[in-house]
């Protein structure tokens, strides 16, 4: 009976006390928006060098009628 109200009491003080703030994660989503454009930087770099030298040698294999 005694375990009973113990845990009747704890339920009761976890409703009515007010819920305190937590700050220890206010930079969170600072830091996954900073993840989130290094992530896509990177992949644009990537795709950008790889169409880059598609690029140049698409351009490069065009006979323009001009001897080197």
């Amino acid at each position: 009976m005694r375990d009973v109200l113990q845990r009747a009491q704890s339920r009761a003080r976890t409703r009515l006390t007010p819920q305190r703030r937590v700050t220890s994660d206010a930079g969170a989503a600072t830091t996954e928006w900073i993840l989130v454009i290094v992530v896509s930087i990177a992949i644009a770099t990537v795709v950008g060098g790889i169409l880059v030298g598609e690029f140049t040698t698409a351009a490069e294999s065009i006979d323009l009628g001009v001897n080197r």
